[in-house]
């Protein structure tokens, strides 16, 4: 008797795609084995990190998968350790049998699941972390286990594999066109922005001191100062060891032919980024930068910049940064980011960036989607931007701004945007989209209150302002939605504890 197509397999090939595309790399890679049929469907993603130039490899010589890779995401954490004076003044725990810097961060870990879980009922997420807790590992044996992966980190950097994997990569991939370079990549204790293989093989319940990548503090709320890029010296150049190599090799197209039209920097949210003091005057980075932003076809920038915490807008004051970027003359989506925090400025009374050295924004006529977050800025000088962009622009970003010289703040910029701006009028597909994004008054890294439906119906119909006078924290009750970076599963309506009770989000 023949053996009878499994039902999945009857639907349309696009639609078991679409299907199978929303499951994560180890469930993909599981479904490819089961049967020809479904791995024909399954579609493979490359998550490339500093130790793993191997993989790199191995994918790039698979006849099918080769073909299908469009990104490739560069892990840039570094696993760190304690200075030599700290090391020399408390050597090890001698109950644990591990340096006490690795058992502080190891215990500030199950702060943090604690912390960010807060009064949230269980979901499966949150019970999948608890079976980790319960089952971690002894901390010498996590200690161990660390020192191994510092051990093959050096090696690697020392032998330079992460780069040679990079380039054998984009020789290799005929398809790609996004990479995307970010030191957040280990997320949370038992919760990875990213499953990179390497973190995919970690032993159940192992804890360790979670590695961000760039010039980034450890003690999350704190904003580093970037140092003058000419000034400093090589080690301090290679916190941003594989953006670095990126710039390098992407910006050699004759010598390293890439189809690549899309470049992220992406420090999701965490308080760091490229040392913007690159653009401050001209350097080697800043050659390759330019030189990436001229290439015909280049078309997405997403750039997360370190400019400290203050309103020292220094690195923009050149004009090199615009210079630069007034070369991608086919750009339709750009997303900017600073670390500009009002809760550290020296005076309310700093002023703002400075937006015409930012955004040459009629350099760029085919422009679709405009982001900007963590910017301190004059509500005219906005005003001015958004009536020069062009009407190709179809979504606009505005989270966790700033406005020091404007007491009505996003209040007042989205009356003004109705009032001044021609949206209004324009056909409803010509409409674009504006979200807005807000911090909450429960600060945590990664977390955001967004609106968007609230705001088109202020902006294009008949309802109120979703924002409350001053308030640049905080939507008014009722309006907004919560999101974590690094938590899809923490969605919930932006309402008061008591709401949240009753609808079972928390207890």
């Amino acid at each position: 008797m023949a053996t009878q197509s499994p039902w999945f397999l009857r639907f349309p090939p696009e639609i078991i795609s679409s299907i199978v595309s929303f499951l994560p790399n180890k469930d993909v890679k599981s479904l490819r084995l089961t049967c020809q049929a479904l791995g024909e469907f399954s579609p493979f993603l490359l998550l490339t990190r500093v130790s793993f130039g191997q993989l790199v490899e191995h994918s790039t010589d698979h006849p099918k998968f080769r073909h299908e890779i469009r990104e490739i995401i560069w892990d840039d954490a570094r696993f760190q350790f304690a200075p030599l004076i700290w090391e020399t003044m408390y050597p090890l725990n001698s109950n644990e049998g591990c340096p006490i810097w690795f058992t502080k961060g190891c215990e500030e870990n199950l702060h943090k699941i604690k912390y960010r879980k807060y009064r949230d009922v269980d979901r499966p997420d949150h019970v999948a972390r608890q079976h980790q807790i319960d089952a971690q590992m002894p901390l010498k044996a996590c200690w161990k286990y660390y020192q191994q992966l510092g051990d093959d980190q050096a090696s690697v950097i020392g032998s330079e594999d992460d780069k040679k994997a990079f380039l054998y990569g984009l020789e290799r991939f005929p398809r790609l066109k996004r990479v995307t370079v970010t030191p957040a990549a280990h997320g949370w204790l038992f919760a990875p922005l990213y499953e990179t293989p390497m973190i995919r093989a970690f032993p159940y319940g192992f804890n360790y001191p979670i590695p961000r990548g760039w010039n980034c503090d450890l003690v999350d709320p704190q904003v580093v100062e970037p140092l003058p890029w000419s000034e400093v010296n090589e080690g301090y150049k290679e916190r941003w060891r594989g953006a670095r190599i990126v710039l390098r090799l992407l910006s050699q197209a004759e010598k390293h032919k890439h189809n690549v039209s899309e470049l992220s920097f992406d420090s999701k949210q965490l308080h760091t980024g490229l040392n913007f003091l690159i653009f401050d005057r001209p350097c080697e980075e800043y050659n390759q930068f330019a030189a990436i932003m001229k290439r015909p076809g280049f078309r997405r920038l997403h750039l997360s910049l370190l400019t400290g915490s203050s309103g020292d807008w220094t690195g923009f004051q050149s004009g090199l940064f615009r210079q630069a970027v007034s070369l991608v003359k086919e750009l339709t989506h750009v997303h900017l980011s600073t670390t500009f925090d009002v809760r550290y400025q020296s005076s309310m009374r700093d002023p703002p960036i400075p937006l015409k050295e930012v955004l040459p924004i009629k350099e760029w006529p085919n422009l679709s989607h405009l982001a900007l977050f963590r910017f301190s800025v004059d509500t005219s000088e906005l005003m001015g931007i958004l009536k020069l962009a062009p009407s190709s622009l179809r979504s606009l970003d505005l989270e966790f701004m700033e406005f020091p010289f404007d007491e009505l703040c996003l209040t007042g910029l989205l009356e003004r945007m109705r009032e001044e701006l021609d949206w209004t009028v324009r056909d409803q597909s010509l409409k674009p989209t504006v979200t807005i994004a807000m911090e909450g008054h429960r600060r945590w890294p990664g977390r955001f209150i967004k609106l968007s439906d609230e705001v088109a119906s202020f902006l294009y119909g008949s309802g109120e302002n979703p924002l409350d006078g001053t308030d640049t924290r905080s939507p008014k009750d009722g309006y907004g939605t919560n999101h974590d970076v690094f938590e899809a599963e923490y969605t919930r309506p932006n309402v008061n504890f008591q709401d949240l009770k009753k609808l079972g989000i928390i207890c």
